[in-house]
């Protein structure tokens, strides 16, 4: 199929069924059965991911040429394979509240299994139904015709009754699948091709093409056949989605396909210059659940993440009092080096939490990990979270020993102005703060959390 509407665009085959299409009516249906509700923004967001996930299939170099993605060229048992791994991973990221991730795999299962409708001969054959073997093995499998000829010569742009009758033949214990090859890679024999002026192997025996891809007879020789196609493609894309939402519940479906409420975060240096700090998270933290106690914005997770060395372990729970609990049993402990392993810290934040939350971070030192910088910056960006900095260290001067908060500020050394510039430049891409402030002053400057927090996303 092709990807999206401009496909149809470009192609000018305006009733074209595409991946988009049939992904996203798909999606809605089985959530509109689920939910039993009108679909907020927060829906189309999801299901965009999933989406997008779907058409780059046809774009990134990885996958674009590899016929296992697409069942074409006769890959069918590898196709299937893959397929399954695909199912895997989707379900262990839901599981695990890896969303974003869950809805990648998704989109490559249901690219690949939708291409399967359209580039092999399943409708050709007269089939009604789905083929299930393709993702669970106890159902009946159909063999590949590996080392049988496929298709007749076709010179037109129509490809009418140019595959040879066993291809076509509606008994099952005699029924072969086949699927066109693409291109010149791997090297084509005497079979079907995928056709369409895309596909350079339409020039070589037998000519012509068997893809319903879509309406147009420039593109898919089969072109008649792509409204049955797309039905059948869109009944297992359904049958997928439903599968999914038995298998991990229908609260979890619901979290994955409709919404996922973001988190409040707390990245917390546990040095032992950090005494104050810990205690204005602590209080900040109380302020905003107590606020927010019977209120429809109540984050959906709390995460805290300390860090000195090592850094972690995360602490995740949905229970305000239980995270209030934990955020109560951190110590300022230790000393060493001034750097600390923020970035580190930070990247495990955002790994653990949804997207479009909230991340606070509390420290008076600069990072050891700088070399981290580009990734959880392309971390945050992807999962649009803002990282707000609260810093009680004079960006102008460094302290000798962290190892109490008695000494902190007390050997003022010049140092580069450019010492937390890296903490500043990933606030300022993530549409957080860094702010500046004094032990004294923490108490009253952490005010700005809870501030953030009730702003409109």
């Amino acid at each position: 199929f092709l990807p999206n509407f401009w496909s149809r665009v470009l192609t000018l085959s305006w009733d074209s069924h595409t991946h988009q299409y049939i992904t996203e009516r798909a999606i809605i249906n089985v959530t509109l059965e689920t939910l039993q509700t009108k679909l907020g923004r927060g829906f189309w967001r999801a299901v965009g991911e999933v989406v997008k996930s779907n058409a780059a299939m046809d774009f990134l170099s990885s996958t674009m040429s590899d016929p296992v993605y697409h069942f074409d060229s006769e890959q069918v048992d590898s196709s299937i394979v893959m397929l399954r791994r695909f199912w895997s991973q989707t379900v262990l990221s839901v599981r695990t509240k890896q969303y974003q991730s869950a809805r990648r795999s998704l989109g490559q299962l249901f690219h690949s299994l939708q291409d399967f409708y359209s580039h092999s001969n399943w409708v050709e054959m007269g089939q009604r139904f789905i083929y299930l073997h393709l993702l669970y093995p106890d159902e009946p499998a159909i063999p590949v015709a590996k080392d049988t000829p496929t298709c007749m010569e076709c010179f037109s742009n129509t490809c009418r009754n140019n595959l040879l009758p066993r291809l076509t033949n509606t008994q099952e214990d005699s029924q072969l699948l086949t699927t066109g090859y693409f291109s010149t890679f791997p090297p084509k024999p005497r079979k079907c091709s995928h056709g369409g002026i895309m596909d350079s192997s339409r020039h070589l025996g037998a000519k012509g093409g068997i893809n319903k891809d879509s309406t147009s007879p420039f593109f898919s020789p089969h072109h008649y056949l792509h409204v049955k196609a797309a039905t059948m493609a869109t009944e297992a894309t359904l049958n997928v989605l439903r599968d999914l939402r038995d298998t991990v519940g229908h609260k979890t479906f619901l979290l994955f396909s409709v919404k996922q409420v973001p988190a409040l975060v707390f990245v917390m240096d546990t040095t032992g210059s950090m005494f104050e700090e810990i205690t204005a998270a602590r209080l900040r933290a109380h302020s905003i659940i107590q606020s927010r106690a019977n209120s429809p914005e109540q984050p959906g997770t709390f995460l805290l993440v300390p860090f000195h060395d090592p850094v972690g372990p995360v602490y995740e729970t949905e229970d305000p009092n239980q995270f209030m609990y934990h955020i109560q049993s951190l110590m300022a402990l230790g000393g060493g080096d001034e750097p600390e392993m923020c970035f580190s810290a930070i990247q495990l934040a955002l790994t653990h939490s949804p997207p479009l939350s909230e991340i606070f971070v509390f420290t008076d030192a600069s990072p050891k990990d700088a070399h981290l910088f580009d990734a959880v910056k392309a971390l945050a960006l992807e999962k649009q979270s803002k990282v707000t900095f609260l810093l009680t260290e004079d960006p102008k001067y460094m302290t000798g020993s962290r190892g109490s908060r008695s000494r902190k500020r007390r050997s003022k050394e010049p140092l580069s102005p450019d010492r937390f510039s890296l903490y500043t430049s990933l606030s300022s891409l993530s549409g957080g703060l860094t702010i500046f402030t004094t032990n004294s002053d923490i108490h009253r400057v952490s005010s700005i959390v809870e501030d953030n927090t009730t702003a409109d996303k």
